[in-house]
């Protein structure tokens, strides 16, 4: 008399499941750790590269500034006199009348403009005047994230340094201005402009 067949259980022991799971947990930790990684890079080389922007579309805007500057000098919505370039008046970094302000619209108003750097918290902005003389500030304009207080020094005709712009007369310009400002980073952007390339 034969007996029943034995039937073989199929499966996994316990031991070969906890094995399982925790090669499961190893991989599945990499994974997520290389995902991490990989999105931590992304975010940062996104925040490098607006960064880099917008200290190039300042710096773009800056030595255009200097580069245009005009040996006009100003009168302010008071009726007070100020000299073609002006550091530290109200507050700014420094004020300048330029040239080669576009008029696509055809407005009535002269291809010279006033424009004001200043600090405002953690920015440098730019204020540009709708004229050079008796114009209201509009609203600032965002230029350049900063983590401290910018510094100026002012090349003189005569080749020296020096570390405030005081001119003798209300016409003078420099022949160029370095611009130091601290970063995030704990970096220091240095820009050194040349002033008003047509001024003699």
């Amino acid at each position: 008399m034969t007996g029943k067949p034995r039937v073989r259980a199929n499966g996994f022991t316990l031991v070969e499941m906890l094995v399982a799971l925790v090669l499961f947990a190893v991989i599945a930790g990499g994974a997520i750790g290389l995902l991490r990684f990989s999105v931590d890079a992304e975010i940062g080389g996104r925040k490098v590269t607006e960064r880099i922007a917008d200290q190039r579309r300042f710096i773009a805007v800056w030595t255009a500034d200097l580069a245009q500057a005009a040996a006009r000098p100003v009168r302010d919505e008071n009726g007070a006199a100020h000299p073609a370039m002006e550091q530290g008046a109200n507050g700014a970094l420094i004020d300048l009348t330029r040239s080669g302000w576009d008029n696509l619209t055809g407005e009535a108003r002269s291809s010279l403009q006033r424009v004001s750097w200043r600090v405002d918290g953690d920015r440098l902005v730019r204020v540009g005047l709708p004229f050079t003389d008796g114009a209201t500030p509009p609203e600032p304009s965002p230029m350049l994230r900063i983590a401290g207080t910018p510094r100026l020094r002012f090349r003189a005709p005569e080749g020296n340094w020096l570390d405030r712009w005081e001119s003798e007369r209300a016409t003078d310009l420099p022949t160029a201005v370095e611009l130091l400002v601290p970063q995030d980073d704990g970096t220091t952007l240095r820009v050194v402009a040349l002033v008003g390339a047509n001024y003699q």
